[in-house]
């Protein structure tokens, strides 16, 4: 079996640390494994400017020149899954197959949420920012970011919250009815960030797409079950 390097891409406010023991697997088993801080993450510097998916397909892409790889495995978590499912639709040429967990190709939070969300947001800042009620910012920044099922907004850099509502505004549905690729989508039966019943849905639109369900796992799986994870995807490699 020719064993393409397997290129890991982070979750949201997370960096490639989060996933060196995914890759120590991988490398126990014979693959070569690369796993860059996406721009604006861990040790990477932040953008002067907020940035879309785009953004972060082009810097994929010139990532891979720049270490000379023609075609890569390619394992996306979460918000790293959502540049993959957009990465496998244009570029799969690229890519020998897809890994995706904890990805909401299809949003778990409605459109029409997060519309509000963001509109609140703007009238929140206002409002808090009037005499007698600055001092509740962070509070009631953090409550509505809960309800609003944002927490990731909450928790992201003022300079990055832009890029944030960028990447969840962005409509992936039309990306997975495009991927022809071999897709495996391995998912935590806990997670309760990304539900399983996404992941369901993705399978149904992404052709030929397997999906594994890990018992006891959570959004974290990749790091909290990296030797199982490495096994999956192992296995479904070999398969293909």
């Amino acid at each position: 079996m020719n064993k393409y390097p397997i290129l890991i891409l982070h979750g949201w406010n997370l960096s490639a640390v989060k996933f060196k023991p995914l890759g120590d697997e991988f490398r126990k088993r014979g693959y070569k494994v690369l796993c860059p801080d996406l721009p604006g993450f861990g040790v990477a510097p932040k953008p002067k400017s907020s940035l879309y998916l785009s953004d972060y397909i082009s810097f994929i892409k010139k990532y891979l020149i720049e270490n000379k790889i023609d075609r890569v495995v390619l394992v996306g978590h979460s918000f790293g899954g959502r540049i993959g499912i957009k990465f496998a639709a244009e570029n799969p040429k690229l890519l020998h197959a897809l890994i995706l967990t904890g990805t909401p190709g299809i949003n778990p939070v409605p459109a029409a949420k997060i519309s509000f969300f963001l509109v609140l947001t703007k009238l929140g800042k206002f409002a808090l920012s009037l005499p007698g009620l600055s001092f509740m910012q962070n509070i009631s920044r953090k409550l509505l970011y809960k309800m609003a099922g944002a927490n990731d907004f909450y928790n992201t850099d003022e300079k990055m919250r832009e890029t944030f509502k960028n990447v969840i505004k962005e409509i992936l549905l039309p990306y997975l009815n495009q991927i022809d690729i071999s897709t495996l989508l391995i998912w935590g039966a806990e997670d309760k960030i990304v539900p399983i019943n996404i992941a369901q849905q993705m399978k149904k639109l992404i052709e030929g797409a397997k999906l594994v369900i890990i018992p006891d796992a959570r959004h974290g799986l990749p790091w909290t079950h990296p030797k199982l994870f490495a096994e999956e995807v192992e296995r479904f490699l070999e398969g293909i």
